[in-house]
Formats: C-alpha cells, sequence, structure tokens
C-alpha cells in the first residue's frame, strides 16, 4: 500500500488534537490543586470572536472556531510534534 502523505498529516493532525487535550487536562489539574501553579489554568483564545453565518432563505449555515490554549497545551502539542517527528 505504501506510505500516503495524507496519511502520515492524519497522524500529525491526530497526536496535536490529543497531546494539546493532555495538556490542557494537566494544566487544568495542576492550576486546581496548587496554587503556586495557576499560572497553568490562563488561557489564551485564538479564533473567530463572532461566527460566520451564511443564509440562504431555505437554509442558514454557521461556522465558528475557537481554540483556549493554555501552557502545557502548547507543550503537549510540540512533543506531538518531535514524536511525530521520530515515527
Amino acid at each position: 500500500m505504501g506510505n500516503h502523505p495524507n496519511k502520515k498529516i492524519g497522524y500529525l493532525i491526530l497526536l496535536l488534537l490529543v497531546c494539546g487535550l493532555l495538556g490542557t487536562i494537566i494544566g487544568d489539574w495542576l492550576g486546581d490543586n496548587f496554587n503556586s501553579l495557576t499560572i497553568f489554568k490562563n488561557y489564551i483564545f485564538i479564533g473567530m470572536q463572532k461566527p460566520l453565518i451564511l443564509n440562504l432563505k431555505m437554509i442558514s449555515v454557521t461556522f465558528a472556531i475557537g481554540f483556549n490554549v493554555n501552557v502545557l497545551s502548547l507543550v503537549g502539542m510540540i512533543f506531538a510534534f518531535i514524536l511525530y517527528k521520530k515515527m
């Protein structure tokens, strides 16, 4: 079957999402349980403030995307990229 480039990109996206999510969960837990580590609970919002609305009279489509990124989610995504490069 061979290595298909889109399949490898799919693995990268999956790794980035999973490791970013794990970093977010760990950051929230650390911020909740240790007073000195509350910096890990601070988020930066990246995305659309208002959704894009396409109204075609018969159907209306709404699209919006946003990410809440904290320090450990970035660390998790960097770890995922390094792990992907090792594969």
